[in-house]
């Protein structure tokens, strides 16, 4: 591969940022992005998540079928996204700069930061809890909140210099951590079958109805792929133009969701065997395994850390450098690794984790879902072609509009999000508006549908008028 002139080895640091991928350089393929997509989904955090519809109330059978429905559709819906990256040769922040405006695509860049730094801080807390617990159980290890504190630094570094290194060795890490961790996974099935109850019947609904707490169960599902959007193309901008979008789409569709399914099922499988549905997930996993899976269990911890947290903090450094401070990617990786370890000892040590777990989860499917519907309405409208080397413009070109900002585009997600918080209802959050369809939460579904629909009919009619976007449609400099 050749970066300014020098030739640079896989293996080596990867000294690009968001730059523009040439064609000569794209050596990816849809099996990588399913591997990166799958194996990041493997670690804790997303077991976390998985675990929310036993604590909301519902049953098993009910959470096996509230978890798959919503995964499906939401990697359904998000498939689509992979192509921005094959077709604009970067990563899906610069790319949003296509609808959103040069400048407008800071909106993408921020969403990735909170995202990131968010599943950083919950890999850095379960990694360093299946080591301590684990350890305790194993060897009498001390626990506590400085091993909490130690295992977590330890951990964060680790995942800071795989994410520093860059994409190859990324895409080798989830790779390992798809056949790793995934693989204990489904044994740790097998090895806890005698102590499951498939007829286990939940307890109180969290909203206070069946239908209510389901589809709240249902959205949380669908939450996971939602908040991999502004991730996908940072591995999809390495795969030649050449290669099926159909074959494309089926990778990150399928990667998506076979990863997150065995964790999150996985993970609401081990809830309904708790006695006390307060017991931290990754301790009660330890304390009712039987010593030998131990250690498999502490491994799934540590790998799934550095698949997870490496991800994340690749695409969140990324999500930094597009801000245009000056900083390369290597600094801004380093910068929100800092960050996230501080918001990681915040939301274990200051706040509740459930709570912080699921406000979390509200603010990626609110804020992310009319941002991704809005993208995928200008994949429709500008037949999916774009001008690669204007996207890197810093002023001026077919993405400026409006000094830097499209203002349809800007005005339908910030329309969407306030549309979309009026229906949230959350244990920590319940807007003015969220009792509206008997308590049923659908903040997600009107912020997507509100921003996705401003915008279609704001650019149309600009179009017809001879707007920007009619030029960017006519006037596309280079296709890819």
């Amino acid at each position: 591969m050749e970066v300014n002139g020098n030739s640079v080895q896989e293996s080596k640091l990867e000294v690009q940022g968001i730059d523009f991928i040439p064609e000569s350089e794209r050596h990816s393929n849809p099996w990588n992005v399913f591997f990166v997509l799958a194996g990041a989904q493997t670690c804790y955090p997303i077991m976390l998540i998985g675990a929310l519809p036993i604590l909301f109330g519902m049953g098993w059978w009910d959470s096996f079928f509230a978890i798959t429905v919503g995964l499906l559709v939401g990697c359904i819906i998000v498939a689509p996204i992979a192509l921005f990256g094959q077709r604009t040769g970067t990563n899906g922040i610069v790319s949003s700069g296509a609808h959103f405006g040069t400048k407008g695509r800071a909106i993408g860049a921020i969403l990735t930061i909170v995202v990131g730094i968010g599943f950083y801080a919950l890999v850095l807390w379960t990694g360093s809890e299946s080591v301590v617990h684990g350890g305790n159980k194993l060897f009498g290890l001390p626990k506590g909140d400085i091993s909490l504190i130690i295992g977590a630094l330890i951990i964060g570094i680790i995942i800071s210099i795989v994410a520093t290194y860059g994409h190859s060795i990324v895409v080798k890490i989830e790779k390992f951590g798809t056949v790793v961790a995934g693989a204990t996974l489904i044994l740790s099935i097998f090895v806890f079958l005698p102590q499951f109850d498939a007829t286990y019947q939940g307890g109180d609904y969290l909203l206070g109805g069946y239908w209510a707490t389901w589809l709240l169960s249902a959205s949380v599902a669908l939450s996971i792929p939602v908040s991999l959007v502004p991730y996908i193309n940072d591995y999809t901008r390495y795969i030649p133009t050449t290669t099926s979008s159909r074959s494309v789409m089926l990778g990150t569709g399928a990667g998506i969701f076979v990863g997150c399914w065995i964790t999150m099922i996985t993970a609401a499988y081990f809830t309904t065997m708790f006695k006390s549905l307060d017991t931290p997930l990754v301790q009660g996993m330890i304390e009712m395994s039987p010593t030998w899976f131990v250690l498999p269990l502490i491994i799934v911890g540590i790998v799934g850390s550095l698949t997870q947290g490496s991800f994340a903090i690749y695409g969140a450094g990324l999500g930094l450098e597009t801000l245009g401070w000056g900083l390369n990617r290597i600094m801004t990786t380093i910068i929100i690794s800092v960050v996230s370890i501080i918001a990681a000892f915040l939301a274990v040590f200051v706040y509740d984790l459930v709570d912080v777990v699921n406000a979390f989860v509200t603010l990626i499917i609110v804020a992310v879902s009319p941002w991704l519907s809005i993208k995928l309405i200008g994949l429709y409208l500008f037949k999916g072609q774009y001008s690669a080397l204007e996207l890197h413009k810093e002023k001026g070109g077919l993405y400026w509009y409006s000094k830097g900002y499209n203002i349809p585009a800007v005005l339908s997600w910030v329309i969407g999000v306030v549309v979309g918080l009026l229906f949230t209802n959350t244990l920590v959050f319940v807007g003015p508006l969220a009792n509206s369809f008997g308590g049923i939460d659908v903040s997600f579904i009107s912020s997507a549908i509100v921003g996705a629909v401003l915008y279609y009919f704001l650019v149309k009619n600009s179009i017809t008028n001879g707007s920007a976007l009619s030029e960017a449609e006519q006037n596309v400099e280079k296709t890819i």
